[in-house]
């Protein structure tokens, strides 16, 4: 399928919107669960300096700000 045959299909233009936003929204979570994780690790101790940054809050700020990078996007405009 050549991009602009999809391009011109509304139906197709509007699932492809739709799995964008849920893949952002499903981000969203993943960001919210890593920060809650890595909270936990802070209140049972003081976890290593990888583990920090890996699984800490920038890198849950980062996947949760790409998940609403995903989920704002604007709706394609759909021909009546």
């Amino acid at each position: 399928m050549s991009p602009s045959s999809s391009a011109a299909d509304p139906a197709a233009a509007y699932d492809r919107y739709r799995r964008r936003v849920r893949l952002g929204q499903l981000l969203m979570v993943v960001g919210g669960i890593i920060a809650a994780v890595h909270l936990v690790m802070h209140l049972a101790g003081s976890p290593s300096g990888w583990t920090d940054l890996a699984a800490g809050y920038p890198i849950a700020g980062l996947i949760f700000m790409a998940g609403i990078w995903l989920a704002g996007q604007i709706e394609p405009k759909r021909n009546k």
